[in-house]
Parts: structure tokens; sequence; C-alpha cells
């Protein structure tokens, strides 16, 4: 993860080193050498996926370029507020370790299901069908084709049999060790928000759109309150894009080591122009 930037751009380099020092762990090293269970464990990937993609907007920033709009995916729109000034770099990868850290610690069993080939409406259906009084969401609204639940393992599979007998094109779960965006997050959610009360935020230089209301920043009483609800409300990603073309945005750059960002986006309004940092590097 990684390694084409750091091997490329002092300044993401630089963006490496400020953030291992605030986490007290090598992210360098953690990101190009793993292990690979190591690095997936959520209170690693949390901030391993932050800086890079922070790395990744340092090196696009060394180039002149500078968005019009910032928005993230789940853990990504924490990124999305290192781009719009709202936090520091360090003091993002200290509230994402600790944001893992409570995740991992969730005794709640369960898991997170992605189904394909159903609108929304027949989703959230066959959500509160499958649901028989347990606990699942969903949790995930990537784009009109594709969504993500999250619950209790029975319910999950509850569902996906229900899924695709209804003419769901896939099903799949994941491989994720919590129930993550889903009411099954609620027993760390006061240590969670205590947290969040005292992360340092400024007023965005570019327009967020954030996650759990696929509206514009307002206020930093906004910001926070989505920090918080994000660990047990759905990630509104196709409408914060339709959120973002809808304020004129015509072309997205997925500011990370991924292209599904970019790809989700695209799906859910075929008319943007989407791009990666490969074009860059």
């Amino acid at each position: 993860m990684g390694q084409r930037v750091l091997e490329r751009s002092p300044a993401a380099r630089q963006v490496f080193e400020e953030a291992s020092e605030a986490v007290g762990m090598n992210l360098t090293k953690l990101c190009l050498e793993g292990p690979p269970e190591r690095l997936t464990a959520t209170e690693n990937a949390q901030p391993a996926i932050v800086t890079c993609s922070v790395a990744c907007l340092a090196m696009l920033e060394e180039q002149g370029l500078q968005p019009a709009a910032v928005a993230g995916h789940s853990v990504g729109e924490f990124s999305a507020l290192v781009a719009a000034r709202v936090l520091t770099l360090s003091a993002a990868v200290r509230a994402v370790r600790k944001r893992g850290e409570l995740m991992a610690s969730v005794t709640a069993p369960g898991g997170m299901l992605a189904v394909m080939g159903l609108d929304e409406a027949r989703v959230r259906e066959l959500c509160q069908t499958a649901s028989q009084g347990g606990i699942l969401a969903v949790a995930l609204h990537n784009s009109p084709g594709q969504f993500v639940l999250s619950g209790e393992h029975a319910a999950l599979e509850r569902f996906k049999q229900l899924a695709l007998s209804s003419g769901a094109r896939e099903c799949v779960l994941l491989q994720v060790s919590h129930a993550f965006h889903s009411p099954l997050m609620g027993q760390i959610l006061e240590e969670w928000r205590a947290v969040v009360a005292g992360i340092p935020l400024r007023m965005p230089r570019y327009p967020v759109v954030l996650n759990t209301t696929a509206r514009t920043v307002k206020t930093l009483v906004c910001i926070r309150r989505s920090m918080v609800d994000q660990l047990i409300f759905p990630v509104l990603w196709m409408q914060c894009v339709q959120a973002l073309v809808g304020m004129g945005v015509t072309r997205v750059l997925e500011v990370g080591d991924s292209k599904v960002v970019s790809s989700l986006a695209r799906r859910t309004e075929p008319s943007l122009q989407t791009a990666t940092v490969d074009a860059f590097l």
C-alpha cells in the first residue's frame, strides 16, 4: 500500500513520517511490508488508509492540484476532512487509530454482506423481512445497484437467501471482523463520542459532503455529529456523489491506493469523468 507514491514524492514520505510519529508506529514499514494480517486489523488499517490517502493528496498538491469539493467513503471521510483542512494529519490518524481500537473491542458478533443487482427499495424491504427482530441494517449505499448490509450473522444469511431468490445478481460476505456502520457498534458509541469531542476542528477550506447526511458542512457541530453517527448509521455514498454532481462537479479524482470509490461514483453518475492518482505518478 502506497509504494509508488512513496517512491516518487518527498511530500508523501513526509506525510508517512508525521503520521507514524503521531500514532507511535512505523506506518511506512507496515504499509510496505505488512504482514497482511497486521495491516488488515482495523486498528492498523484505518490509520494506514488515511495516511496513504493524505500522502497521495500531498503529491497532488506538489503538482498544483486543488479540489473544488471533497468527500470520503467511510474512514475515507477523515482523509477528506484533512484535505479540507478541518483536521490536521496528526489529529486524524490518532482519531482513526482510536476508532479502530474501539471497533475491534466490540464483543457483539456480526458481519457484512454486499448485494448486487437489486434496487434500494427492494433491499430495504428484504432487510426488514430478514431482520426478524434481530439487528440488520443497510450500512453502505455504494451505488444504485450495490448495497452492503451489516448485522447479525443469522440475519445476514436470511437476507442472502431472500435476495438471491428475488433476483439479486450476487451476494458476497465481506472479510471483515465486525458489523460496521450498524447498531452493533452502539457498544462503543459513548466512548467514541467522548473522543470526538476532544478532536480539534477548523471550518473547511473546501466544501465537504458528509457520509451520514449527503449534505455539505454548515458548522463544526455538524462535523462532530457526523463523525459520531457514522459509527452506527449508513454511509450514503451514492447520495454523496449525487450531491457533488448537484454542486456542479464533473470530474472525480480518487485520492488513495484504490480504484473502488471512483468506480462507484461512475456507476452512480455515468456522466462523471473519473480518475485515480495513477494518472499523476
